[in-house]
């Protein structure tokens, strides 16, 4: 009698932490997605009117990295140092509607375009505080080749024909632009002009405390592509 009381409250005991594992993660899932969630009384207006009657357009991202590290799950900033056999995806938002292309840039100059890929039959047209992740389906694997992976995001309130070129090639060329390449560093190049002249004002934000990443960027004209890099460390 007393054994099989002491195995009532072993299983009790088991189920209990069980359920509260399990309870905490979801509070955990619920809270990271509430975290990327712009809030209305956040500082990140979609558009204001400075004096003088000019309007400007403010676009922003929230970032945060699922990591999976030796069967452990955890969020993490993009500067965070992963290593070899680490497998990531991104998770994100914006404050708008607008079109998302992701691509990652090797030393070489050439590109791979991550989003949109037709195999994963996904449209690159994204809605503001809705949460998408990079891949669509699995993670990206840090294979044992020790670097900084360079991944460029780019969003639009329109489609970016030079992107749209660079996503046809690439759908027929293994996720590779190489003949497009040129107009996707133009893209780049033009952003990073505008920038020095202060034309556009760009802001980023890191929030260790919730492994959120936040970039921002205000422009007088809504049709300016917004570009954003992120560096991933590899040692």
């Amino acid at each position: 009698m007393k054994r099989s009381y002491l195995v009532a409250i072993f299983v009790f005991f088991v189920s209990f932490s069980f359920v509260t594992v399990n309870l905490v993660s979801f509070a955990d899932a619920k809270r990271k997605t509430r975290d990327l969630v712009f809030e209305e009384d956040e500082e990140v207006p979609v558009a204001k009117v400075k004096e003088g009657g000019e309007t400007i357009e403010t676009v922003a991202v929230k970032t945060t990295i699922e990591l999976l590290r030796d069967g452990k799950k955890s969020t993490v900033l993009p500067n965070h140092e992963f290593k070899s056999g680490d497998k990531v995806k991104f998770i994100y938002t914006t404050n708008r509607d607008c079109y998302a292309y992701w691509l990652s840039e090797g030393s070489s100059g050439q590109y791979q375009m991550l989003f949109p890929r037709p195999k994963a039959n996904a449209d690159n047209y994204v809605k503001k505080n809705e949460v998408y992740t990079i891949p669509v389906k699995g993670k990206f694997k840090f294979d044992e080749k020790k670097g900084v992976e360079k991944i460029l995001l780019v969003l639009a309130t329109e489609r970016v024909p030079e992107l749209e070129e660079a996503a046809r090639e690439a759908s027929e060329n293994k996720g590779n632009v190489t003949a497009a390449a040129a107009p996707v560093k133009s893209v780049e190049k033009k952003q990073e002009t505008k920038r020095k002249t202060r034309d556009l004002v760009f802001e980023e934000d890191e929030d260790e405390g919730t492994g959120i990443s936040t970039k921002t960027q205000s422009n007088p004209n809504p049709a300016e592509p917004f570009v954003v890099y992120y560096e991933l460390v590899h040692n």
